[in-house]
């Protein structure tokens, strides 16, 4: 099984009839992710893939496991989580549905399959409600904005302050 890195882009011609499986080191830096609260964290991360294939459909179904950063909820610094999500698409011939939702299309050319969007997918679903870049993030003062983690501002007991404790 083929899999373009840098595009995620799956070749079937690379397949056979039935189950095909691969584990694929993908260069996080070199992928346009377009995801607006998220950016890889580190160079790489693993894709791991297992694909059904027949003349009529194609299941793809996987594990991506990276890590991307995006601002921390309380300090606005970086925050760092890990993304382990299952990854999922479907396509076929002529669309459709399979127990786990809708089939799309196979692309016209029937040579390859962009597995992108599905993959950015999992990535959003990973993004934390309240990211911290720490458990005991102290956020930074309501009074004069300085981040509390690196330096105390002085603002203790200021009108609902509690800057420093």
């Amino acid at each position: 099984m083929q899999l373009d890195p840098r595009d995620l882009v799956l070749d079937l011609a690379s397949l056979r009839n039935g189950s095909n499986s691969g584990s694929f080191e993908i260069d996080m830096s070199g992928i346009d992710w377009g995801i607006e609260d998220a950016e890889p964290a580190s160079p790489s991360g693993t894709l791991d893939l297992d694909v059904n294939y027949s003349e009529k459909s194609v299941i793809v179904r996987g594990r991506l496991s990276a890590c991307f950063a995006t601002s921390c909820a309380r300090c606005l610094g970086r925050a760092v989580f890990e993304v382990t999500e299952d990854v999922f698409a479907a396509f076929s011939r002529d669309g459709g549905n399979t127990a786990d939702g809708e089939m799309a299309r196979l692309p016209r050319d029937g040579r390859s399959l962009r597995l992108l969007d599905a993959v950015k997918e999992a990535v959003i679903l990973s993004v934390p409600g309240k990211p911290l870049c720490r458990e005991d993030c102290r956020g930074l003062c309501p009074v004069c904005g300085e981040n509390l983690n690196v330096s105390r501002c002085g603002h203790e007991g200021a009108a609902g302050a509690g800057c420093v404790r």
